[in-house]
């Protein structure tokens, strides 16, 4: 994805648009920190995940189950609603 398809794709799923004054910062971290890899096409960047950051994607995913599963089964056994 480039730029401005990675910034759609993040209001559809959170509800809103990062601004080019966080995303590109962010695409830059990620980049220097080998987690992703951008190829020029044209006047675009094409973002995609190296090895590591799919290593680490995967990690982050296992981290966040593990300390938030016992959140959600609370929350299907109804337990949320009676807070």
């Amino acid at each position: 994805m480039n730029g401005q398809q990675l910034a759609r794709e993040l209001k559809a799923r959170r509800g809103t648009k990062p601004t080019p004054g966080t995303l590109y910062p962010a695409l830059k971290d990620l980049e220097s920190k080998k987690l992703i890899q951008g190829h020029r096409s044209g006047r675009e960047i094409q973002y995609q995940l190296t090895e590591s950051g799919r290593t680490g994607l995967v990690k982050a995913c296992q981290y966040f189950h593990h300390v938030f599963i016992e959140i959600f089964e609370d929350c299907q056994r109804g337990f949320c609603a009676t807070l």
